[in-house]
């Protein structure tokens, strides 16, 4: 009998010390930090006109299934260096913006230099988590890409006996903004001997939107042929297209 016992006080305790030894190591298990976020090395950019480059960069997240790293996300987005491992300030970020995968624009950074770039989260706690890191460069030669489609209108704006108001409109743009808008005319159809008339109300970049400028000294009573104008900062002129406009003075 007293064998007996003695043997159940041992399987017991063996149990005991399994059950707790398995309680222990689960215990000792540590969380895994799920968090990712991955930026593409494929940027986008585009040259304002002053000369500086907005670049435009993308990526996909992954937020943390378990609350042993930071709580949760209070803000996303990305930052940008000139040397590599940038760390958030008041002052390099842009906030992720639309749904994952997410985007955002870094503007009017000086041309010529070497930028790093990698996502980040801020979490509720103030602590950060920071994605890979890319490599880019703001020396951009966009003569190659860039591209603008310009549409003269046919009708005037306004006219009186001083001069005339056509309208233009610029309906695509792409990888650089042009330095000059305006028109080109002249009494020839082939717009020889042709004359420039530039928009001087122009703060900033071109955009998709209509383009106006009232042109004097233009004689009385005769035709002229219009068309779009816009340069370039290297020098480059095109008409945006193959639009061209008559219009007759008083």
């Amino acid at each position: 009998m007293k064998t007996k016992n003695l043997f159940k006080t041992v399987i017991c305790l063996l149990t005991l010390s399994l059950t707790f030894s398995c309680s222990s190591d689960e215990d000792s298990i540590a969380p895994i930090d799920t968090r990712s976020f991955i930026t593409d090395s494929n940027v986008d950019y585009f040259i304002n006109r002053d000369g500086t480059v907005n670049i435009i960069v993308s990526g996909e997240y992954t937020d943390s299934d378990s609350p042993n790293f930071g709580g949760d996300v209070a803000n996303r987005g990305f930052v940008y260096g000139k040397t590599t491992n940038s760390v958030v300030n008041s002052n390099n970020t842009e906030t992720a913006l639309g749904s994952n995968p997410v985007n955002a624009t870094f503007r009017n950074l000086d041309a010529g230099q070497t930028i790093y770039i990698r996502g980040f989260f801020e979490m509720s706690d103030g602590t950060y988590f920071y994605g890979n890191e890319i490599q880019t460069s703001t020396t951009i030669d966009a003569s190659s890409t860039r591209s603008i489609s310009m549409t003269i209108k046919p009708d005037l704006f306004f006219q009186n006996s001083e001069g005339i108001t056509p309208e233009l409109e610029v309906t695509a743009i792409e990888k650089e903004s042009p330095i000059e808008i305006g028109f080109e005319y002249s009494l020839n159809s082939d717009f020889s001997n042709s004359s420039i008339t530039l928009d001087s109300d122009m703060p900033g970049n071109i955009f998709l939107t209509t383009y106006s400028e009232f042109v004097t000294g233009l004689t009385s009573n005769t035709e002229y042929y219009f068309r779009p104008y816009a340069k370039y900062a290297d020098g480059t002129i095109t008409n945006g297209g193959t639009s061209t406009a008559t219009f007759t003075t008083n």
